[in-house]
């Protein structure tokens, strides 16, 4: 008996070693994590060099680590069992902190592009400067709007055991917005703003976007300064009784809750507005006329994610309202852009939206020259603000 349960597992045993690598071999064409939101290794190229160095195997652990069969499923039971059943507030890299909001766990790579954004400032902000010349050169305006990142703005919701690079984030502020004031370039600094308030629901718990609240006092502030400071004569921001706020049914889709694998019980939902007053307009997504505004899914059972506001990230958004009596605005940014886009378009003659990352056409500054918008906004969280490259690179494609 002791004898045929032995080979069984012997049996059992090569089974296993030799079926996983058939079916990670058969089944190896995926090349992206949607979970992870990261590129999955590819099969490493084999020369002497890489051979001799050691890189070779190494590279072989990464890939058959990325593209293992059934990886996601292996990954989620993990997660499961490290959340639900040893009680961990630190899973794939996710800090489960007070009152229910997921944070990004600091890693050394994490630390080490943080400090070189840091001393990137400077040199951030002498292009601003560069920037904001041309625009002054034929009448326009430039305005930098700096937001916290969700992590930033909850870093005291932090386990007191973790990390939360309160000294980092204090400094990236205080820094990026002196030599701002040092070099006379206007700004909006939106975390001074929204720790002026009580409220504190500008950010979305299990994202790492700020919520309906915190885009909507983005864009009041936004509107007002343009009034007071830039004399534009604009329609004052819309009150939330001039707007029609819809809150979706489902909970959303939260990009921390998506590195846990949407583990994470949340009753967090998106909102959206529109106008009471309602205006014409013709707009256009990538060259496609393409009318709506939020991206909802026709299914009803479907939670949505911050993608809902503009369809997520585009390269370049055209939106003209045919009011020529009103100023032209060019935003550009990453997807802090996007939940403001529905509701700073109501305000302008013809709104351009442009994210660095994907519009590859010409340069910004070829963009600005050919269209010569009145008003300039440079959006940028402050993960960010010392990143020259994506919508911090204005002079290359």
């Amino acid at each position: 008996m002791k004898k045929l349960l032995r080979y069984n597992l012997i049996i059992l045993f090569l089974a296993v070693i030799f079926t996983i690598p058939t079916l990670t071999f058969i089944y190896r064409n995926t090349s992206i994590s949607q979970i992870e939101n990261r590129t999955l290794a590819t099969a490493p190229v084999f020369s002497k060099e890489v051979l001799f160095s050691g890189e070779y195997f190494r590279e072989w652990e990464n890939y058959l680590s990325d593209h293992i069969y059934a990886r996601d499923y292996w990954i989620k039971s993990y997660t499961f069992l490290n959340m639900f059943l040893l009680d961990k507030n630190k899973i794939n890299n996710i800090v489960i902190g007070e009152e229910g909001t997921l944070l990004p766990f600091y890693t050394d790579e994490l630390n080490q592009d943080l400090q070189m954004y840091l001393s990137n400032i400077p040199k951030m902000t002498d292009n601003i400067k560069k920037l904001n010349s041309s625009i002054k050169e034929y009448g326009g305006k430039f305005c930098f709007v700096g937001v916290p990142g969700q992590s930033s703005f909850f870093r005291e919701r932090y386990p007191s055991y973790f990390s939360n690079n309160d000294e980092y984030f204090m400094e990236n502020e205080r820094y990026m917005f002196s030599e701002l004031s040092r070099k006379e370039i206007s700004y909006i600094n939106m975390n001074e703003k929204f720790n002026n308030t009580a409220n504190n629901d500008f950010y979305l718990k299990t994202d790492h976007h700020y919520s309906f609240t915190g885009a909507y006092q983005t864009y009041k502030e936004i509107i007002n300064k343009l009034i007071e400071d830039f004399n534009f004569k604009l329609r004052l921001p819309l009150t939330e009784t001039d707007m029609t706020i819809n809150t979706l049914p489902n909970p959303i889709l939260g990009s921390r809750n998506r590195q846990i694998y949407f583990l994470y019980p949340t009753d967090e939902k998106v909102k959206i507005s529109f106008p009471n007053e309602k205006i014409s307009y013709e707009k256009t997504t990538n060259g496609e006329v393409d009318p709506k505004f939020y991206y909802i899914s026709e299914n009803p059972y479907e939670r949505p994610s911050y993608g809902v506001y503009m369809g997520g990230d585009q390269a370049e958004t055209i939106i003209k309202t045919n009011r020529n009596e009103l100023p032209n605005l060019l935003i550009f940014g990453d997807s802090f852009t996007n939940a403001l886009e529905p509701l700073l378009y109501y305000h302008f003659n013809e709104t351009r939206i442009l994210d660095l990352r994907h519009f590859k056409q010409m340069s910004l500054y070829d963009y600005i020259e050919k269209y010569k918008p009145d008003v300039v906004l440079m959006i940028r969280d402050d993960l960010n603000y010392g990143n020259l490259q994506g919508n911090g690179k204005f002079d290359g494609y």
